[in-house]
This record gives structure tokens, C-alpha cells and sequence, in this order.
């Protein structure tokens, strides 16, 4: 007996074998002992401190290096915080919307995946397909063990993007071309790291698509290459300061100890041992979290890959990739990534994980051409749900209410020093600060300080762009903001524009001022290159939208004479 292929009912069945997996979403507790759990919160707290002073484009937080500030959202991407943002603004807590970002991330992932292989093989394999990559032990290592919210979202991403240049591929057209950026430019805004990671496996089976073709090859390559360029701009507004303002910070502390490419190399048996933890990747074999594939999607995808014969340019792409991620994954392949530099910033050779389970999971779509009927096809896509719901259990906890708030972000830098940012202007880094007491007292921050003896500085506003206070003194002098000096700040007394310029060791920001009463601000805000990334995006998103919209059909002859009657 056949399978039926009603497209809804398989679709929808997968939607709901995969609900469960987000039942430790829905309760009262948040995952705040996972490794970036507590950066979720804060990260989200400054991103939110940023949009209430006006940002379009937040880049700065202001309570980060002990209350210093600094660019995280300069080289952070910032997709899952603008969506995590908007549940916020929903009237959601920060907890309540960095899960309910988790939720879209998973969801979109399982959507996503099952447009991919329904492209090939039909519903039924896009289902298997959707729920192997739902349900693989690493997706649940990002959302429940590491909270990872921009790497769990860009997996989310990651097959969409696959499956729109497929498309692209398959039948050139400007909608699709504009599906293909559209994708595209939303995985290098969700994580760029992972997006870049994910170029290779969408190049590959784009050419592979390419290839395939029996006429109109080169048009198609043509067409996906402009489809990739029109992805990378609409991220320009991310990419371009992340990659061309590295010189004001110092990098080097995000690139060496514990995150040196060479302590995290995952060893063959790691990939195969259904081994479960809640700990850290340590350098050697002994880590405390699980870089499992998953035996269930293993074997699906070994099964699988038989039903991908006839389309031998696609398999052959994706085993390559395949092999090449789990070689780039052991120790053996150190001196790869040592003439790679640049790809130091990855930091954690295991991110491979994730597009080396997007390329199995559509494999495993193919295993569902086993199946002879309605029943078997159903228990083939348990087999994934089943090995992953074990997975799906996070260690939750009541966060304390400081947990969202600006203190936050000072309580763990407190803890862990290393974590506190650096400007490459600065001579030292920073053991402490005039906000520290303040914030861990709950008071009111102090800003600034006056030079002048007698002076008297008052706090007006501290948020996330823009910093205010009044200042009353005797005679001219310099104001220091307890701020880093980076490019971008600019200041006003009463309004009017003043020069600013880096102070002391730390390289603080000092401001003249006239003897007086006065009201000094301070506002981050763009700065040449920011502003023409922030220009090339909108553009690319305006290009996007016109090459999404039907195109006007010409009027005829008959149509014309109507018209004049």
C-alpha cells in the first residue's frame, strides 16, 4: 500500500510530533545555569535600553565592562534580539521573549527543513526530514544546554536559505531571486559565524543544481551568485562594522585561553556516543556537554541517501561537505585552520555541527521512500522524535528579577573577569568602576565626574544610546564620562556640539565645559561607515521588495481602445 501524499496532513502531523519538544518553553522557570543563559537576558536588556533611546540600529551596551559600555551589537548579530525585542514590546518579561525566540527558532527550523526535501522526494520525506533536523541532539545542546539564542535562530534560517537558492537554481526568476537575498541576508543577521559556515553547503548544492540543468547553466549560476550579493548586502548594516571596525577593539581577547580554536576539537567517538551533559567543552576528550549526530539521524540518513541516486550531483555535494565537516571537526585538520586565521573568531570548531546536521537531516528525508503505508511512514518519523524528546530537558530555574535588569550584566563580569570588553584605545583593562557600587546597591548610577574643585555633576538620564547629566561649576573644565571612548559618541552642551576626545588609561570620554550650569548629553550614533552599511541594507531590502512583487503586465491593443472609449 502506498503512501498518500496530502502535503497539509503530513505537514501538520510533523508540526505536532514536534510540539513537545518545546513543552519546557511553556512553564514558569528559565534555563538560567546554561552557558550563554544569563548573556540572553542582559544582551536582550541592553538591546532593549537601546531601542527605548531611539536606535534603529543598536550597537552599544551601556552596562556592559563593569558600566564602561561597550560595541557588542557592533559585531553581534542582531536578528534574534530584534524578534526577541518584539515580544518584549508585546508585553512579554525578558525571559518569556528569549524562549519564545527559542520557539520560532525550532519552528522555523522544522518549516524550513520540510520545504527542502519536499522539493525532492515529497511531503512525507520533507517530514521525516523536518522532525530528524527538529529533533537532533545539537539543536537542543543550542537551545538547552549552551542558550545560544543567534546560533539557534540562524539554524532556524539555515534551511530556508538552503531552500530558496535550490529554487533559484531549479528556475530562475526575479521572486525567487528575491527569496534567495531575502534568506540569505536573514541567516547572516541571525549569526554570521553560522552563516558563513553554511556558505559552502548552499554553494555546493546551488552548483549541484546548477549542473543539473539540461540548458541555461551559466544563466542559473549567475542568477544564484546574484542572489548570495543581494544577501550580503541586506546584512551590510551588521557585516560591514563587524568586519571593518575590529581595530578599535582588542579582538585577541575573544580569540585566546578558553576560546583558542585548538582546546575545541571534537574526537571522532564524540560524534557517536549518545553521551548527555549540562557542562562545558573542555580542551581534550573529557567535555561536559554532548557532540552526538544522533543515531537516529544517522542511520536515516545512511538509508537515505540511497533514494538520492538519481540526483548523484546533490548527493555527491552534500558527502563532500559532509566528509570535509567532519574532518575540519577532529584534531587532524589543526593546521587547516591554522593558515586560517581569520577563521579564528569561530572559536569553537564544533559550531560545524550545526550545518553538518542540515545536510544529514536532508538525507534522511530519503529513508522515507521505505516505508509502505501510512503506519510505517508514521513510525519512521517517531524514530527521531523519540531519540530527541530525551534531549529536551532543560535544567530550569526561577531567575531572580535582577536576572533582567541592568545589574545583570555587572553581576557576571564580576564573576567571570575575563568577559569584560576592552577598547583598543584604552592602556589597561578595567579592575573596576565608579558604577559598580551603584549598580549592585540599586542606586541611581553616577555618570561623570568634574575636574574643577566644587563642581557638582547630577545623573539625568542613563540609557543605552544616550547619556545625560547636569553639571554646575565655577570655572571651565573637562567633564569624564565613566564611558569608553569609541567611535560614534557625540556630545552637546545645552544643545550646541562640543569635541570629544579619550582620557586616562582607560580611555574614558572627556567633554569641555564652560564654568556655569549646563546639561551635558551624550549620544551614540552612527558613524560614516555605519551609515552607508545602514543605506546598502535598505536598499537591498527595497530591491528585494520590488523583485517580489508581480511584475506590471503591458497593456493590449484591445485593452487600450476600452480605455479610450
Amino acid at each position: 500500500m502506498s503512501v498518500p501524499h496530502s502535503r497539509r496532513a503530513w505537514l501538520l502531523l510533523a508540526v505536532a510530533l514536534a510540539l513537545p519538544a518545546l513543552w519546557p518553553l511553556l512553564g514558569p522557570g528559565y534555563f538560567l545555569k546554561a552557558h550563554d543563559g544569563p548573556h540572553s537576558l542582559f544582551f536582550l536588556v541592553e538591546f532593549h535600553r537601546a531601542i527605548a533611546d531611539g536606535a534603529v540600529v543598536p550597537r552599544w551596551c551601556t552596562d556592559q565592562a563593569l558600566g564602561y559600555g561597550y560595541p557588542t551589537f557592533a559585531f553581534y548579530s542582531p536578528l534574534a534580539y530584534y524578534l526577541a525585542e518584539g515580544f518584549h514590546l508585546a508585553g512579554m518579561d525578558i525571559p518569556s521573549a528569549v524562549k519564545a525566540t527559542h520557539a520560532v527558532a525550532f519552528l522555523l527550523g522544522l518549516l524550513g527543513m520540510f520545504r527542502c526535501a519536499e522539493l525532492f522526494l515529497g511531503p512525507v520525506a520533507g517530514a521525516l526530514a523536518a522532525l530528524a533536523y527538529a529533533h537532533a541532539p545539537y539543536r537542543f545542546v543550542d537551545m538547552y544546554v549552551r542558550s545560544a539564542l543567534a546560533e539557534s535562530l540562524a539554524l532556524g534560517v539555515a534551511p530556508w536559505a538552503l531552500w530558496a537558492f535550490l529554487r533559484l537554481a531549479s528556475r530562475p526568476q526575479r521572486a525567487r531571486l528575491a527569496g534567495a537575498g531575502f534568506c540569505f541576508g536573514l541567516l547572516l543577521l541571525a549569526h554570521n559565524v553560522t552563516g558563513l559556515l553554511c556558505v559552502p553547503v548552499l554553494m555546493a548544492l546551488a552548483i549541484a543544481g546548477c549542473m543539473g540543468r539540461r540548458h541555461g547553466r551559466l544563466r542559473a549560476a549567475v542568477w544564484c551568485t546574484a542572489g548570495g550579493v543581494l544577501g550580503v548586502c541586506l546584512a551590510a548594516m551588521s557585516l560591514l562594522p563587524a568586519l571593518l571596525e575590529r581595530q578599535y577593539i582588542v579582538e585577541a581577547q575573544w580569540t585566546h585561553a578558553t576560546y583558542e580554536l585548538e582546546r575545541h576539537f571534537v574526537y571522532l567517538g564524540q560524534l557517536f556516543i549518545p553521551f548527555w551533559g549540562y557542562g562545558y567543552a573542555v580542551e581534550g576528550p573529557a567535555d561536559g556537554m554532548s557532540f552526538q549526530l544522533g543515531i537516529s539521524l544517522l542511520c536515516l540518513a545512511a538509508f537515505g541517501a540511497g533514494a538520492w541516486r538519481r540526483r548523484w550531483l546533490k548527493l555527491g555535494s552534500m558527502s563532500f561537505f559532509i566528509t570535509a565537516c567532519v574532518f575540519l571537526l577532529l584534531p587532524a585538520s589543526a593546521p587547516v585552520w591554522g593558515a586560517l586565521r581569520p577563521l579564528a573568531l569561530v572559536q569553537f570548531p564544533w559550531r560545524l555541527l550545526g550545518p553538518l546536521v542540515l545536510c544529514l537531516a536532508l538525507l534522511s528525508g530519503g529513508a522515507a521512500r521505505a516505508a509502505k503505508g501510512p503506519a510505517q511512514a508514521i513510525v519512521l518519523l517517531c524514530l527521531p522524535v523519540v531519540e530527541g524528546l530525551a534531549y529536551a530537558q532543560p535544567s530550569l530555574l526561577l531567575p531572580a528579577e535582577r536576572a533582567s535588569q541592568p545589574v545583570a550584566a555587572v553581576e557576571f563580569e564580576l564573576e567571570y573577569p575575563d568577559m569584560r570588553g576592552m577598547t583598543a584605545f584604552a592602556q589597561q583593562y578595567p579592575q573596576d568602576s565608579p558604577k559598580v557600587e551603584a549598580y549592585l546597591a540599586g542606586e541611581p548610577v553616577p555618570l561623570a565626574s568634574a575636574s574643577v574643585p566644587g563642581a557638582t555633576v547630577r545623573t539625568l538620564h542613563h540609557g543605552g544610546h544616550v547619556q545625560a547629566v547636569f553639571v554646575a561649576q565655577p570655572e571651565e573644565g573637562r567633564v569624564l564620562f565613566f564611558t569608553y571612548y569609541y567611535p560614534g559618541w557625540k556630545a552637546t552642551v545645552d544643545g550646541r556640539a562640543v569635541a570629544i576626545e579619550p582620557w586616562g588609561p582607560l580611555a574614558l570620554i572627556a567633554v569641555p565645559v564652560p564654568a556655569g550650569e549646563h546639561v551635558v548629553m551624550l549620544r551614540f550614533g552612527e558613524t560614516p561607515l555605519r551609515t552607508g552599511a545602514d543605506c546598502v541594507s535598505l536598499g537591498a531590502g527595497l530591491l528585494i521588495l520590488f523583485l517580489a512583487l508581480p511584475p506590471r503586465r503591458g497593456i493590449t491593443a484591445e485593452q487600450g481602445e476600452r480605455r479610450q472609449c
